[in-house]
């Protein structure tokens, strides 16, 4: 089965309402911006977004006049474009990209690796089309959060979150790149149920007491709560 049809029943059509509930929802939209600011930050001059969906990643750092973003659907692709002129959005698989090589300096991977069962070909194309001296910023859930173990099990599009670890991870890059560091986010994000569209109840997020007890409980995680059990492995690496 090709990647594409593997993806297609869960991942096929535009979805709008993820992409406001991403970018406007309120104290969602802040986690989100604060998280990719954090993994992504700072851009390189030519920057490749793989797997760019609706282009949320894209929006929160700020629309970068130039950035390319990449999506097997075209439909996805299309609210891209809408949303984010300044931006250009190709259709095409993360496992055989449509670019020379070293034609960028960045690129930026979010939520891909646990979809393929051979994510070496994601990382052999990243090394093939970063530049000398290029930066790969890998961004993925770690399967030892109560939280992402929860939505892998109840999610078949979603199982390979089961192997994501920092270990495997790790291992991966570290084929073709330097890994640079290793870092972890969002201790227990909450939020991301409390305040879900199908789950919970987005609208909660515009009470000033809820988010006030969200960023509680969520800083008071991020107190107790060991590095390995966090929700996002972050990965830097450098071109070799």
């Amino acid at each position: 089965m090709s990647l594409r049809d593997h993806l297609a029943g869960a991942f096929g059509d535009a979805a709008p309402e993820h992409f406001d509930w991403q970018t406007r929802s309120p104290f969602v939209s802040e986690r989100e911006a604060e998280l990719v600011r954090q993994a992504f930050l700072p851009l390189g001059q030519r920057v490749l977004d793989l797997g760019c969906g609706e282009g949320a990643t894209l929006y929160h750092l700020g629309s970068p006049a130039g950035a390319v973003g990449l999506d097997l659907f075209e439909s996805k692709l299309a609210f891209a474009r809408e949303r984010l002129p300044g931006c250009r959005f190709v259709a095409g698989s993360v496992e055989a990209l449509p670019f020379d090589d070293g034609a960028f300096d960045h690129v930026l991977v979010r939520d891909v690796v646990h979809h393929l069962d051979e994510p070496a070909r994601l990382v052999d194309e990243c090394r093939r089309v970063l530049a000398p001296g290029g930066r790969l910023d890998l961004l993925e859930p770690c399967r030892n959060n109560p939280l992402i173990l929860l939505h892998a099990l109840t999610n078949k599009a979603e199982r390979g979150e089961l192997r994501s670890t920092a270990r495997f991870l790790e291992k991966l890059v570290s084929e073709r790149f330097t890994i640079q560091s290793t870092t972890r986010h969002q201790a227990m994000p909450v939020h991301r149920l409390v305040l879900h569209p199908s789950m919970g109840r987005p609208s909660l997020g515009r009470s000033p007491a809820v988010r006030t007890a969200l960023r509680g409980f969520e800083d008071l995680a991020a107190a107790v709560l060991p590095g390995p059990f966090w929700a996002y492995i972050h990965i830097r690496a450098t071109v070799p």
